[in-house]
């Protein structure tokens, strides 16, 4: 293939072989910097029993990159904006290695809190980067390299997590070990060119006459199913155990099996989103994959069968792996071109915060309906929100 490049980056570029590679190996590292700790955090727990809310620190240490990679994904969009894909991809996976490698070697829990917020900064500037890198493709490329892009995070998942397990036997430290994953990537995210991404300069000048403004009907649309996918990714995990416990089912051996479809499941459905994509189309995934979600979520509160919430988690499971890429898709298409890199921060954003509010919707939930009402009222307002989506347009400029 022929790389398309010059000192303005054109709307959409044919990838080389070793392009497509880097930018899919950077859909790791969401995987290894936001989850792969949780399996040794109890150890940590116990290793500094002697500090003062050691299992508060030990629990942020989990969840605080997911709070930083929140913050800075919009952020890490506008600055792909002004510098391109590669200047904000190879800092970040240099920095993702540092800082995740860091709480290895440190004994207080203090700074190992702040060295995974720092990771999770290096987290987005490499996943919002290579989504954006994405973003500029053709359209038929670019549909088939969102898909793969999650497929690669969910493997990525799959393979992890027994790793992780073993380094662990061997203490916490070195299960942060996995981080380093990000230097072997540093030799193909040198082919990505370094214009791609990067706003031509003549925007900067046109965009205040010709541009569509950023909060279109169509973009909090798109930031709501951001929000309730992200919310999905985490319900069936934290919830579905508390769940099948009720159901009577308590051998963590089987609890996990339902886990396990979902994951394989989600696999399924990113690997399938090219295909779907061409027959659907963007506003046709949102409502069909989004009425789906909602009505598999439906059915897993309202059953008392094992087998029926397995396969309603399997079902949901698959549709949120369909909305994920659909959401990078969505971003690039109702925006304008020049605002593609930060809308896909925005979203990516949206939907990993979300997931720091969740907590306190589904208690209120739990609280006012049952653990059932969860899955419950999740279902309701997902439906109603796919259903809305009926509505969007693609924006037109205004001047």
């Amino acid at each position: 293939m022929v790389m398309i490049q010059s000192s303005e980056q054109p709307q959409t570029f044919v990838p080389t072989a070793t392009t497509l590679a880097a930018l899919l190996a950077c859909g790791i590292f969401v995987t290894i910097g936001l989850f792969s700790p949780g399996l040794v955090l109890p150890q940590m727990a116990m290793a500094f029993s002697s500090t003062p809310s050691a299992l508060l620190l030990s629990e942020l240490t989990g969840t605080i990159a997911g709070f930083s990679f929140a913050l800075s994904a919009p952020f890490c969009g506008a600055l792909v904006g002004r510098r391109g894909c590669r200047q904000v991809i190879l800092p970040g996976l240099v920095l993702f290695a540092v800082f995740g490698v860091l709480p290895a070697a440190l004994d207080n829990l203090w700074l190992i809190v702040i060295a995974r917020f720092l990771l999770g900064i290096a987290t987005a500037a490499v996943f919002t980067a290579a989504l954006a890198g994405i973003g500029t493709m053709a359209p038929h490329i670019r549909a088939k390299m969102f898909g793969w892009f999650s497929v690669v995070g969910g493997v990525a998942a799959i393979i992890l997590f027994p790793i992780v397990g073993q380094l662990g036997h061997f203490g916490w430290r070195p299960a942060f070990l996995v981080h380093l994953t990000s230097l072997a990537v540093l030799p193909l995210a040198l082919a990505i060119p370094a214009s791609l991404g990067r706003r031509p300069r003549a925007v900067d000048t046109m965009q205040a006459d010709q541009g569509v403004p950023r909060w279109n009907r169509a973009m909090l649309g798109i930031l709501l199913i951001s929000a309730l996918a992200g919310m999905g990714m985490i319900l069936s995990p934290m919830y579905g155990p508390i769940y099948l416990a009720s159901l009577g089912l308590t051998d963590t051996r089987f609890v996990a099996i339902p886990l396990m479809i979902g994951a394989a499941a989600a696999v399924l459905g990113s690997a399938a989103y090219g295909v779907a994509n061409r027959i659907f189309g963007i506003r046709g995934i949102f409502i069909a994959a989004g009425s789906l979600m909602g009505t598999a979520l439906i059915v897993a509160g309202l059953t008392r069968n094992i087998i029926v919430f397995s396969a309603a988690i399997a079902g949901m499971s698959a549709m949120v792996a369909l909305l994920s890429p659909n959401l990078n898709a969505a971003a690039v298409h109702y925006n304008r071109p020049e605002r593609a890199a930060q809308a896909i921060g925005l979203t990516n954003g949206m939907m990993f915060g979300a997931q720091l509010l969740f907590p306190f919707l589904a208690a209120a939930a739990r609280a006012h309906l049952g653990i059932s009402g969860v899955f419950l009222a999740f279902g309701v307002v997902i439906v109603a929100a796919a259903l809305l989506m009926t509505t969007m347009r693609p924006p037109t400029p205004t001047g």
